[in-house]
C-alpha cells in the first residue's frame, strides 16, 4: 500500500521553561515591574500602528510557486475569488501528469486524499487529467479563504475518445469523467490563485476516492477493484475483455464505428463496498438492492481556465459515458453468468456514449436494448436460443402476458422484473424481424425520450404494434 504524506501543520511555539527554587530577590522583582511598564507602552504603540495597517495577509508566499509572479498575499482579506491562475496551473500539471507542479498547489489536509487520487489514476492508466471550478458557485473569499465546489477527473485507459471519423457531436474529443469535491483554498493574488488546503468528496464517492486500486488493462477493457481483491479482478479480466471486444466489434460491423473502444469496470465481492460506489446506500430499495451490476453515467467538466479543447466539457445535460460496477450478486453464479452481466452493462456504457445528451427514455428503451444484446451474446448472434436464460424466461412470461407492451411499472416489483427485462428486449428483436434498424431505434429513442413504437414511426414506415409483437412472441416462445 502506498504511503501518503501526512498533513503538515505550522509548528507550535515551545512552552516556556519551568523555573526551580525559592522566591526571587527584591531587586529582580523591581526590575520586572519596570519591564512590565515598558512592555505596556510598547504594546500600545503597536496597537495604534495596527489600527492604521493593512488587512491580514493571505497564504505565506513562501509556500506557493513564485516563478511566474504569483503567490502574493492578498491586499484585502475579503474579495472575489476567480481562481483563474490556480485553475490554469492545475490543468497544466494534469495535462502533463506533472506531480511536482500539481502538489506545489496542494497542502495540509488535501495532500493525503489527492495523493490517493493521483496514484489511483496511474493504476487506471490515465493519459491526462482535468480540473474545473464548476462554474464558481461560491465566488467570494472571506478571511483569505474560499470554500469552493470543484470537479476533478481524468482520461483513463477506460475513457472513451470519440473517433475523428464518427458523426458523433464530440468526434475527436476525449471524455474525462469528473466527480464533485469541496476544496478549501487559502487564497492569494487577490482571488486569482491559492493553495488547496482541504479536500473532501461532495456527493457520492468513486472507487478511486476510497482505497488504493488494483487494475488489469487489456485491449478493450480496464478491470479494477481494491488491492485486497486483486485475485477477484484477475479472475474476471479475461471474460471482461471478451465481452468488451464483442460489443466493440458488434457496433463496428453494424454501424461502421464504435464510439467507445475500451470500457472501465469495477468489481467487489463485498456488498458494502459495491453499494458505496457512485450511490447513496440509503436510496437503495426494492429489486435494486439485489442488483448484479450497474452502469453509472459520468459527468463531464464545466468549462474552466486551462481545460484543454480536446476534452469534452459541458453542463449537467451531457454525460461523459459511464462506468460499470459489478457486485456480489453478479459474481455468485459462475463466470458465464458474470460475463452476461458484464456484456449487458457494457451495452449500457456504449449507449451512453452514443447519446451524450439524452432525454429520459425509461427502462423499456435502455434495459430492453441491453437485454436484447445480452441475449445475442449468449446465443453467439442468435436471439433467445431455447436453452439460454432469456429464452427460458420468455417462455414463462408469454404464458402469463396479456398482449400489452411492457411498461415502466413492470420494473417496480421484484417478482416481475425478470419478465420486464426479457419482454422489453423482445420488442427490439421483433423490430429487427421487421427490418427496422435497431441501432438507430435505440439511439433515437434515448435521445428523444419517445417510446419505441413512436420512434419506429419517426425513423421509418414500419409500424410496431402490440398485436404484431404478441403474435411474434407466441409463434417463437409460446
Amino acid at each position: 500500500m502506498p504511503a501518503y504524506p501526512a498533513p503538515h501543520f505550522p509548528q507550535q511555539a515551545p512552552p516556556p521553561p519551568r523555573r526551580r527554587g525559592g522566591p526571587l530577590p527584591g531587586w529582580v522583582m523591581a526590575l520586572g515591574a519596570v519591564l512590565v511598564v515598558a512592555l505596556v507602552v510598547l504594546a500600545s504603540l503597536v496597537f495604534i500602528q495596527d489600527r492604521n495597517a493593512g488587512p491580514t495577509a493571505g497564504p505565506d508566499p513562501g509556500t506557493m510557486p513564485t516563478d511566474d509572479g504569483y503567490g502574493r498575499p492578498n491586499t484585502e482579506p475579503d474579495g472575489r475569488f476567480t481562481g483563474t491562475h490556480l485553475s490554469e496551473q492545475l490543468n497544466a500539471a494534469l495535462a502533463a501528469r506533472d506531480r511536482d507542479l500539481f502538489f506545489s498547489y496542494v497542502g495540509g489536509d488535501a495532500v493525503a486524499p489527492l495523493s490517493l487520487w493521483w496514484d489511483n489514476m496511474e493504476i487506471l492508466g490515465w493519459s491526462r487529467g482535468v480540473f474545473s471550478m464548476q462554474g464558481l458557485q461560491n465566488a467570494n473569499y472571506r478571511d483569505n479563504t474560499a470554500i469552493q465546489s470543484v470537479q476533478l477527473g481524468a482520461v483513463t485507459a477506460g475513457s472513451p475518445t470519440i473517433p475523428t471519423d464518427s458523426d458523433h457531436p464530440d468526434a475527436g474529443r476525449a471524455y474525462a469523467p469528473v466527480n464533485d469535491y469541496r476544496a478549501t483554498i487559502a487564497v492569494s493574488d487577490d482571488g486569482a490563485s491559492g493553495l488547496i488546503t482541504g479536500w473532501e468528496v461532495e456527493d457520492d464517492p468513486a472507487p478511486w476516492d476510497l482505497e488504493p486500486l488494483y487494475a488489469v488493462i487489456t485491449e478493450h477493457s480496464v478491470v479494477a477493484g481494491y488491492e485486497d481483491e486483486s485475485e477477484l479482478v484477475d479472475s474476471v479480466a479475461e471474460a471482461a475483455e471478451e465481452s468488451a471486444r464483442w460489443v466493440v466489434e458488434r457496433y463496428e460491423s453494424e454501424t461502421g464505428v464504435a464510439n467507445a473502444q475500451r470500457f472501465l469496470s469495477f468489481y467487489s465481492d463485498d456488498m458494502d463496498r459495491f453499494n458505496s460506489w457512485f450511490i447513496n446506500p440509503d436510496e437503495i430499495d426494492g429489486w435494486t438492492g439485489d442488483r448484479a451490476g450497474t452502469l453509472f453515467p459520468q459527468a463531464r467538466p464545466f468549462p474552466s481556465a486551462g481545460v484543454p479543447d480536446d476534452i469534452a466539457s459541458g453542463g449537467w445535460d451531457a454525460t461523459a459515458g459511464g462506468i460499470v460496477t459489478v457486485g456480489p450478486n453478479g459474481l455468485a453464479y459462475g463466470i458465464a453468468d458474470t460475463q452476461d452481466t458484464i456484456t449487458h452493462e457494457f451495452i449500457h456504457a456504449i449507449h451512453e456514449v452514443n447519446v451524450p445528451r439524452a432525454a429520459y427514455a425509461g427502462p423499456i428503451v435502455t434495459e430492453g436494448w441491453a437485454t436484447y444484446n445480452e441475449s445475442l451474446f449468449q446465443g453467439h448472434g442468435t436471439y433467445a436460443t431455447r436453452l439460454s436464460y432469456t429464452g427460458r424466461v420468455l417462455r414463462g412470461c408469454v404464458e402469463d402476458m396479456d398482449g400489452s407492451f411492457p411498461s415502466p411499472g413492470d420494473f417496480d416489483d421484484v417478482d416481475d422484473v425478470s419478465c420486464a427485462y426479457a419482454l422489453s428486449g423482445s420488442v427490439y428483436a421483433y423490430a429487427d424481424s421487421l427490418g427496422i434498424d435497431v441501432f438507430e431505434l435505440s439511439d433515437t429513442a434515448l435521445e428523444t425520450g419517445d417510446s419505441l413504437t413512436e420512434t419506429a414511426g419517426e425513423i421509418g414506415d414500419v409500424e410496431l404494434t402490440e398485436d404484431g409483437w404478441a403474435g411474434w412472441l407466441g409463434s417463437n416462445f409460446g
